[in-house]
């Protein structure tokens, strides 16, 4: 029976705004993807999500990456946009998941910096799952095999007892092999779907 809903933040509850960071782009004469390419990239992405740099740091070196091909001026602005990134959270999204599961728990399951907690508090959603796990906490980060097994024994649950959701196919593919029902994150419609048909057929 499914008793636990494994979902991913960014992506499926929480959406970044980048329209900032894309005019300040333009207005500073570099591509719209300048910053997101030298952050996203696996040299700092990785320590970043597996806790072994803070946010702070992140930015930092992204900043430090950026001053060795533009002005430094332009690399400040365009990190500090970055840094400062707003973002929506689609409570009602969330509110109709825990509607269709009210006898399930929800476990927020995330590639995540130290940033996160403050990052919930300040959206008003630290109570919003019943447990959270965040990759920098736990040194590990999906689609690595050791994210799941590691949240599988936290949580005490087998695979066949949970589904997963998230927009990265990698990730779902990642749950897929170790026997988790999951479903890459599209649309609000499809996923509710899911979780409604998963939970009546469990």
């Amino acid at each position: 029976m499914i008793n636990t809903i494994l979902i991913d933040f960014d992506g499926v509850i929480r959406h970044w705004n980048s329209a900032n960071i894309e005019e300040l782009s333009a207005t500073l004469g570099v591509d719209k993807n300048t910053v997101f390419l030298c952050a996203f990239s696996e040299r700092y992405l990785i320590p970043a999500i597996t806790g072994r740099i803070y946010h702070r740091e992140w930015s930092d070196l992204v900043e430090d990456e950026l001053s060795e091909s533009y002005d430094t001026e332009i690399a400040t602005r365009l990190v500090k946009e970055w840094y400062e990134s707003s973002f929506e959270i689609d409570c009602n999204f969330l509110e109709q998941i825990r509607i269709a599961s009210k006898n399930t728990q929800l476990i927020l399951v995330t590639n995540a910096t130290n940033r996160l907690d403050s990052d919930l508090e300040r959206c008003g959603l630290v109570n919003a799952f019943d447990q959270i796990v965040n990759s920098s906490e736990i040194g590990v980060a999906k689609p690595d095999n050791s994210f799941f097994e590691i949240t599988l024994n936290s949580l005490g649950v087998q695979t066949k007892e949970c589904i997963f959701i998230d927009d990265t196919l990698a990730n779902v593919e990642a749950a897929e092999a170790l026997g988790i029902l999951s479903l890459q994150h599209t649309n609000v419609e499809d996923t509710l779907a899911f979780i409604a048909s998963s939970l009546e057929h469990a």
